[in-house]
């Protein structure tokens, strides 16, 4: 080691550089922050709820069937026009202006007169399709509730069409008809005007050509034959054009029935999955709800000691009226009563106690309760059972109902189970565990039954949901530690720190936290940041002090 004297760091900013994150704010640990989305995370989201995504693809899929039939496709007709252009038009252009003129409200409000039709113009233009199949051919498909309709009204616009596009056809020549009549007007006058001087128009020479008036009737003479050319030329392209006229009358289009079923399954099954994959992704971002032991752990601020599956819905049903043989040697229920059971420490206490404590499944912790309570009294325990829910589901699986301590119709020769049910109108039920007489015996709990029983009893097992109306204090009195059990999934943030702090407040210690139904995605542990060795936040400003 050096002996020279220690010398402060000379620095510029008289704060600290931490350039290699020793003094953040915020711990780092392997998880990444809740706000961001991973792929992993959409990922675990798509498998957690694959029943759901998949149940909504088959009803996509079912419906997209039904629909062939509960709602059938509307009968089709189509015919076949065969349309001529003028020379050296752009058939292109000219077959979308042909469409553009099938289209329009004039043909459809004379479609609707032909055939009488109750119904407006743009409800017919959604009856029927035009499309040109090439250059010259047109193709017109109507739909109606029966073929016979259907080949109606293809039949209807088709006519209708060819007429109206007549019409258009012969209304260009209207700029020409009166450019003649004008041309012939000027040449009438310029005539008018040779015979006035004298000469005669109808000769094929003029004495005088080259006077004003022999030059005005050359000039309307040229100007006339130059538009009666043109509207010849015009007459001839009309006539060419309205040669136009229906390849194929109208007849029903056939369509494949399986080729429709196998569209409409496809279509369906498509549009169920897209929309199951949208509500799982969109459920995953906005839901605050804890899948993960390790989320759950650090919301609780206790360890996950146990991670077990719930019992099968089906197997409970239809529901008994008390706790039966098949629900104790359940797979699921023999697993937490034997971590139950071993939550329980004997010698601590004159009376041992313990609390469940259930955040979102009654009726599973009633069941595991229920079957503890059996098997301990088995072994040869006396047994106080306290059903704290407002349920009383507990209560009623031992065989008691009605509020009060009584014996449970479980009881035997040499086993003894007795269960407390508090009238839930009197606010939260006081135990006898917190104070101790001088006689080293639990004091009164106001309550005869219930001093009587818990004198005797051997083990006190407490089941119950807390509210933060109520807090946790009364629970203080029924035992010193609790389980909590939680189901991945079901409960908010909010909610899995509420009950920790409740019980902490309360004194009461957590011994261990069980998960049920764990996430088949989650692979973390479930403990706190203090067990598990990560470092803690440094206080920065203590440094610097």
């Amino acid at each position: 080691m050096s002996n020279q004297p220690y010398t402060e760091p000379v620095v510029s900013d008289p704060a600290w550089a931490d350039d290699d994150g020793l003094f953040d704010d915020k711990p780092t640990n392997a998880h990444p922050p809740d706000a961001l989305v991973t792929l992993r995370f959409l990922r675990d989201a798509i498998r957690r709820h694959l029943r759901i995504w998949l149940m909504l693809g088959l009803v996509g899929f079912l419906l997209g069937l039904g629909s062939t039939i509960a709602v059938p496709a509307p009968s089709v007709s189509a015919t076949r026009l065969l349309i001529t252009h003028r020379d050296g038009e752009d058939p292109t252009k000219a077959m979308a202006t042909d469409v553009s003129l099938a289209t329009t409200h004039t043909v459809a409000q004379r479609v609707i007169d032909l055939l009488k039709l109750p119904i407006s113009q743009d409800d017919l233009l959604k009856e029927y399709t035009v499309v040109s199949e090439t250059d010259r051919v047109l193709q017109i498909s109507a739909a109606g509730k029966t073929s016979d309709e259907a080949t109606a009204l293809a039949g209807a616009i088709a006519k209708v069409f060819l007429t109206y596009r007549k019409e258009q056809i012969a209304l260009q020549d209207a700029p020409l008809l009166r450019d003649e009549a004008a041309a012939k007007d000027d040449l009438t006058l310029a005539e008018q005007a040779v015979k006035a001087t004298g000469d005669d128009p109808t000769a094929n020479e003029l004495k005088h050509p080259n006077s004003p008036e022999g030059v005005r009737l050359s000039a309307a003479r040229d100007q006339y034959v130059y538009v009666r050319q043109q509207l010849l030329d015009s007459q001839v392209e009309a006539l060419r054009m309205n040669s136009s006229r229906v390849l194929d009358v109208a007849a029903p289009v056939r369509v494949s029935m399986k080729r429709t079923l196998v569209i409409n399954a496809a279509t369906g099954l498509i549009a169920g999955l897209f929309i199951g994959l949208a509500f799982v992704v969109v459920r995953a971002l906005i839901s605050d709800r804890l899948w993960k032991r390790h989320d759950i752990s650090q919301a609780l601020g206790a360890r996950i000691r146990l991670s077990s599956p719930r019992p099968s819905r089906l197997r409970l049903l239809p529901r008994p009226r008390y706790l039966r043989p098949s629900q104790r040697t359940a797979p699921e229920v023999q697993l937490m009563v034997q971590h139950l059971d071993q939550r329980i420490f004997w010698g601590e206490h004159p009376t041992p106690a313990m609390a469940v404590v259930s955040v979102d499944d009654v009726q599973t912790c009633a069941l595991v309760v229920a079957s503890l309570a059996v098997a301990l009294a088995e072994d040869g325990k006396h047994v106080l059972v306290a059903d704290l829910t407002e349920s009383g589901r507990l209560a009623a699986m031992l065989g008691v109902k009605s509020p009060g301590t009584h014996e449970s119709r479980f009881s035997a020769p040499g086993q003894r189970v007795d269960v407390h049910r508090p009238d839930q109108t009197r606010g939260p039920a006081q135990g006898c565990y917190l104070h101790l007489s001088d006689s080293n015996r639990p004091s009164s709990s106001g309550d005869i039954q219930l001093d009587s029983a818990w004198e005797v009893a051997d083990v006190v097992l407490t089941l119950t949901t807390l509210t933060p109306e109520l807090g946790a204090d009364h629970l203080a009195t029924w035992a010193s530690n609790a389980t909590v059990v939680v189901t991945a999934g079901e409960s908010t943030t909010t909610k899995i720190q509420a009950t920790g702090e409740m019980l902490r407040l309360a004194g009461l210690e957590i011994s261990s936290a069980v998960v049920l139904r764990p996430d088949r995605t989650d692979e973390g542990v479930g403990v706190t940041e203090a067990e598990a060795g990560r470092p803690l936040t440094v206080d920065v400003e203590m440094f610097r002090r």
